[in-house]
């Protein structure tokens, strides 16, 4: 049965997710919702019979809903095959990983949104986007660095793409961009082993399609939602 992956139609927590589907080759719907109400008076209406925290994003899977972002990568890392490790370690690096993403896009969500109480200005982002490029998510880097190291494989986990390597590309890619349109060092200069595994997923064929996709040049963030970068 196809599989639906609902999001916003951002980027944002929906790109790990599309990246998983697109990299399995398995057939699914993108539901894209372009306004509040196409999703809470509709969609979000109908899923609420089938599982009382529906939110964005999720995944329909003949009855079962999955919602909420890390529980949606797991899902889908068991469903499709990313997340088969060969030793009980890998799953809970896995899990620790998917953590640590998050970990990342909060403070990368309160730098680029309003409403956290970091940025409420547009002045207050121009003033602290550079510290975060350059000290607050090199905090994070570190720790991917040295789990890279650790593990001596090509990604966080194993040689082949797991559930928290989607997340963390797409944290990575964010941040890329951001740094290179305000002028500031790439904060994976640092790191080589990082550098690495973000060219590598870059250039995965399987992504080829989703990279050469509208999907991947939509918005990083809600510009309706007052982001300060988008």
């Amino acid at each position: 049965m196809k599989l639906e992956l609902g999001y916003w139609a951002i980027r944002g927590l929906g790109a790990p997710a599309r990246m998983m589907l697109e990299h399995s080759g398995v057939d699914y719907t993108d539901l894209k919702y372009a306004d509040a109400a196409s999703w809470f008076a509709v969609r979000k209406v109908e899923l609420l019979e089938k599982n009382a925290l529906a939110n964005l994003p999720y995944v329909l899977d003949g009855d079962r809903v999955v919602t909420h972002s890390t529980a949606v990568y797991e899902y889908l890392g068991v469903k499709l095959g990313h997340d088969a490790f060969d030793d009980e370690d890998g799953r809970w690096v896995n899990a620790q990983m998917l953590a640590e993403c998050y970990d990342l896009r909060n403070a990368l969500m309160a730098l680029v949104y309003p409403f956290n109480g970091v940025t409420p200005t547009k002045d207050d982002f121009e003033t602290k986007c550079e510290p975060h490029l350059t000290s607050k998510c090199i905090q994070f880097y570190n720790k991917f660095e040295a789990t890279l190291g650790l593990r001596g494989k090509k990604f966080l986990v194993k040689d082949t793409p797991s559930s928290c390597d989607f997340h963390l590309w797409e944290m990575l890619d964010q941040h890329e961009i951001i740094a290179k349109r305000r002028g500031v060092v790439s904060p994976l200069e640092q790191f080589p082993k990082l550098q690495k595994l973000y060219a590598e997923f870059r250039n995965l064929p399987e992504l080829a399609k989703y990279f050469a996709s509208e999907t991947y040049t939509l918005p990083m963030n809600s510009i309706g939602g007052g982001a300060h970068v988008y």
